[in-house]
């Protein structure tokens, strides 16, 4: 039988139109351009909260439609275990399994997820569970059914939206920015930066956060920004920055890849807190409370995580997660070796380019998306509200 692609995707069509105006490009969008897939959008946006929003939500009411019509062998892409989960789930029950499902997981390691994991991936329709974190495949990987796969995937970013050109220092002091809201210890950043010669700007402002991030009483030399900025006003922010900083909690997920992957783009060197979920984007030493450089503590880490070679360039620093004194040598260190941080910047950029690119990205989902030989090709692509 021969279908095209069908794509669950967390976002309304109006959102995304908005998001498009001034900036990067959307992963799915380029996904089911390449795929020949329909775009299924959530047609309201969620507004619940806690255990109703994951028993009633947006997604989950997406996800039901999607089952009661889906064709035997349509294949199914979800941009998340949040419709995903349920989207198998409710196949199962009805027994309107689809030939394939391909799912994104970016937190699935929270103890009430994981046992919907194990149902979902035994109930429902085989398939492909996309990660982006080797922390995530760890914890999750006995929870996952024989009929289903894991594929550790690099995360994306549009290199050519976050690109150096017309990067420029900052006037007055050296900028450092910290961008995002997810798990982010800016508490740490606050102290770690009290008296130096920098302007820090914490932009904790989330297009996709559902809150911002708080950061306490800040000194003087640090600007707090709660509203999300506009794609462009933020590129111009990552191209003044001598480094960004993205201060996290020792949480499982891959936080922070997202700020992480755009300053790379961007030709800026990131200090980035070494949690046991972000391991896979920077490739550098860690910075200890006194100032030494230990790159046995980060070995592993980097791209190499994928399964490529090691020992590239440095793209930045690490710092122990929640020390303060670390994070402040770890700022000292760029402030003070210039050359040193010029290198990371463009070895940062390479990286972004030959490992996280969105077109990489897109073939390597593409191909998880396509019909086994036995089927015809897919049709052309059709977007549907």
């Amino acid at each position: 039988m021969t279908t095209h692609p069908v794509m669950l995707v967390s976002a309304t069509r109006a959102r995304t139109e908005a998001l498009l105006r001034d900036g990067p490009r959307r992963d799915f969008i380029a996904l089911a351009e390449a795929a020949g897939a329909d775009v299924r959008y959530q047609t309201i946006g969620s507004r619940r909260a806690g255990l109703a929003a994951k028993l009633m939500g947006a997604h989950v009411r997406q996800a039901w439609r999607l089952a009661r019509e889906v064709e035997p062998g349509a294949i199914v892409f979800a941009d998340g275990e949040h419709n995903g989960i349920p989207f198998a789930l409710m196949s199962g029950l009805l027994r309107r399994r689809p030939r394939r499902l391909v799912m994104l997981g970016h937190l699935l390691s929270r103890r009430w997820k994981l046992p919907l994991l194990w149902l979902a991936t035994r109930a429902g329709p085989r398939g492909v569970l996309v990660l982006h974190s080797v922390e995530q495949r760890r914890i999750v990987k006995r929870w996952v059914g024989r009929g289903w796969r894991i594929v550790l995937v690099p995360y994306q970013v549009d290199t050519e939206f976050w690109a150096a050109d017309g990067a420029s220092a900052s006037a007055d002091l050296p900028l450092v920015l910290a961008v995002g809201s997810e798990n982010r210890d800016y508490a740490t950043l606050v102290r770690a930066v009290e008296g130096l010669p920098v302007r820090v700007v914490i932009a904790a402002g989330s297009h996709w956060a559902r809150e911002a991030a708080v950061a306490g009483e800040t000194p003087p030399n640090v600007e707090y920004l709660s509203q999300p900025l506009g794609f462009a006003a933020l590129r111009d922010l990552y191209r003044q920055a001598a480094c960004v900083v993205v201060p996290l909690h020792d949480v499982a997920n891959q936080s922070g890849v997202t700020t992480i992957l755009e300053a790379m783009s961007c030709g800026r060197p990131v200090v980035v807190t070494a949690s046991r979920g972000q391991q896979e984007c920077i490739e550098g030493p860690l910075v200890t409370a006194d100032g030494r450089l230990d790159a046995v503590a980060t070995t592993g880490r980097g791209p190499a995580a994928f399964g490529g070679p090691a020992g590239g360039a440095a793209t930045g620093l690490y710092v122990p997660p929640a020390d303060e004194a670390a994070l402040h040598a770890a700022i000292r260190r760029v402030l003070e070796h210039p050359g040193e941080v010029s290198e990371m910047g463009a070895a940062a950029r390479r990286a972004a380019v030959e490992h996280f690119s969105l077109e990489r990205f897109v073939a390597t989902l593409t191909a998880l998306l396509a019909p086994s030989p036995a089927e015809p090709g897919t049709a052309r692509r059709r977007v549907a509200a």
